[in-house]
């Protein structure tokens, strides 16, 4: 379980980042930074700063996820599961877009 405050207060199943996944957000990171302007991209989204994570749920509540007892009710690892919608959120301008598959 990870944590993550400011500007909004998220609660997200951390997921392990090995060499094929760090290779493939490398990759993306690479073609999205080619294609936008400087300063533009979140410097969280860097990679060696990225953190993978399935956001649980998403508060402007500072604090919100502290001590509310969530993580017990979370099944136990390992889980399976199956992807069907990739997107992108916009912390601080709340926009979201959703990730479509190359045709």
């Amino acid at each position: 379980m990870v944590r993550f405050e400011r500007p909004t207060s998220v609660l997200a199943w951390a997921l392990d980042l090995d060499s094929a996944l760090a290779g493939l957000h490398r990759l993306v990171w690479e073609a999205v930074a080619s294609d936008s302007p400087p300063g533009t991209l979140s410097p969280f989204h860097e990679p060696g700063r990225w953190i993978p994570h399935v956001t649980l749920g998403r508060t402007r509540r500072a604090g919100a996820f502290v001590g509310r007892g969530v993580p017990e009710l979370l099944p136990a690892p390992p889980l399976s599961v199956r992807l069907i919608t990739l997107r992108s959120y916009d912390t601080e301008t709340g926009a979201l877009e959703v990730l479509e598959p190359r045709p």
